[in-house]
Formats: structure tokens, C-alpha cells, sequence
């Protein structure tokens, strides 16, 4: 039984907003980490020792031996037009024409 089932007693909802808040860092911190490689602001083994270097785990959006799916891309890109952080948008998209360009009449605008 989840430990977090509302018939035992112990449901917190200050612990259910701790874990989405979390989750949320780490999926912005994966979608982050994948800008970077994509626009080869970093390589992964930089990223890697960075993140080894400040006793963080390094997360992505994407396998990084595949690099991305059309679906990855177009969930970053969505993920910042919710930062409205358009230039990665507009960066993203392009990266996606390119890699698929199937992608470039299906519904993200120029």
C-alpha cells in the first residue's frame, strides 16, 4: 500500500507539493542539461564532470546515445514556451527541422 493512501492517516499534502516541486527541478534541470548538448554549449563528458564536481546527478531529456526523439524535442519546446524562453524555442525548433524534417510543417510556427 502507498504510504501516501489517504485511509492510513499519514496523507501530507505538504509532502505531495514538496514532490511535485522536486520533480519539476529535476525535469526543468533535464531539459536544461539537453539544451546545452544540443546547441553544443557543453559536451557530455563536461557536463558530467560539472555535475560530478557539485555532487549533482546529471539528467537529460533524451538518451544520449540516440540522441533526441522527434517527441523529445517537442516536449522541451513546449516545456519553454511555458518559461516563455523563446529563443530556446525558436533554437530547439530549428535543431528539430533539421534532424527531422517531417517536423517542419506540423504545427510549430517559425
Amino acid at each position: 500500500m502507498d504510504n501516501n493512501d489517504a485511509s492510513d492517516g499519514s496523507f501530507d499534502p505538504m509532502k505531495e507539493i514538496r514532490k511535485a516541486e522536486l520533480q519539476e527541478e529535476i525535469l526543468a534541470d533535464a531539459f536544461d542539461n539537453s539544451y546545452r548538448l544540443l546547441i553544443k554549449a557543453i559536451s557530455f563528458d563536461e557536463m558530467i564532470e560539472d555535475k560530478y564536481r557539485n555532487d549533482l546527478d546529471a539528467v537529460l531529456a533524451f538518451d544520449p546515445e540516440l540522441g533526441p526523439a522527434l517527441s523529445e524535442l517537442e516536449n522541451m519546446i513546449d516545456f519553454y514556451i511555458g518559461e516563455e524562453d523563446y529563443e530556446k524555442c525558436a533554437n530547439l525548433r530549428d535543431i528539430m527541422h533539421v534532424k527531422y524534417p517531417e517536423s517542419i510543417n506540423q504545427g510549430i510556427e517559425d
